[in-house]
């Protein structure tokens, strides 16, 4: 229940931020960044469509279509933000535009409006609209998802073209770039760990340290060493990134001269990442389940 709670929150915070980045920047500017938010912007261009109206009266029919074609289980994780993320964009199309410079507004734009729906994502929702059409295709035809990312986007990148001349429409492009961009790093950011691997004299205190103070788990790996021909034992850990400074710090008080090299590892899974810390209950299977 409690982390159903703060998928709503991030849900809810990370649509109210998109919602400001779109009618804030790119709505004005015309940068059609994808999306049905970017659909709306060109056809207010072509027809005077209201913006917000659009993504509003699309959001019923992409659900029936989710419901009909993806099944329950992604309307359910799909149905929250794609209703929330229409009301904040009609909530707030009343914004100031904050720039009247298209370069600015593309790249702005797109980091803001990949921020929202970076935490989105984090949140194990999205804010459905073109997505759902992608999933849909992904699913029922043999092309991979970034190439009917590309498809569905290119669709609505012509149709800007349709709408705006050619320097509007690269701006547009350009935003759609930072925000893929923007929402990749955030997505490994958050999730990413790093691999720790020690050589030193003092590799039993080092080891110590990491699983009894650390509480991290930790691998010794027999080396030889290239120049000295010296056989002895390596630590090999995975840490969170914020817990990487300290444990660096107290290696080096243990052993000054201690050699680290850090890895970075954007995905791990099993115990104490995706899976709870459970040590002593299961001493000779961590993958075991709890």
């Amino acid at each position: 229940m409690k982390r159903r709670i703060i998928d709503i929150l991030l849900v809810t915070l990370g649509s109210f931020i998109a919602a400001v980045g779109y009618n804030s920047l790119l709505v004005k500017n015309n940068i059609a960044s994808g999306g049905v938010g970017g659909l709306a912007i060109s056809l207010n261009a072509l027809f005077g469509w209201n913006n917000a109206n659009f993504v509003l009266a699309t959001t019923i029919p992409l659900l029936i279509l989710c419901w009909c074609f993806l099944g329950r289980e992604v309307l359910l994780k799909t149905f929250y933000g794609s209703l929330v993320f229409p009301t904040f964009i009609k909530l707030t199309e009343g914004l100031p535009t904050l720039t009247k410079q298209p370069l600015l507004a593309a790249i702005f734009g797109g980091i803001v409006l990949g921020l929202g729906l970076g935490i989105v994502f984090y949140g194990n929702s999205s804010t459905g609209g073109t997505g759902i059409i992608t999933q849909i295709l992904n699913k029922y035809t043999p092309l991979p998802l970034g190439m009917v990312l590309l498809i569905v986007d290119g669709i609505i990148v012509a149709i800007s073209a349709i709408a705006f001349p050619p320097d509007t429409v690269m701006y547009s492009i350009l935003s759609l770039g930072v925000v893929s961009l923007t929402i990749d790093k955030m997505m490994v950011g958050l999730n990413s760990s790093r691999n720790l691997l020690i050589i030193s004299q003092n590799s039993e205190q080092i080891l110590n340290y990491i699983t009894r103070v650390a509480d991290r788990g930790a691998t010794k790996i027999p080396i030889l060493g290239g120049h000295t021909g010296h056989a002895q034992n390596m630590i090999m850990t995975t840490l969170s990134t914020r817990e990487v400074p300290k444990v660096q710090g107290e290696i080096q008080k243990i052993d000054e001269t201690a050699f680290i090299v850090i890895v970075p590892a954007s995905t791990v899974m099993g115990r104490g990442f995706s899976l709870q810390k459970d040590y002593q209950r299961v001493p000779n299977d961590f993958i075991n389940p709890l």
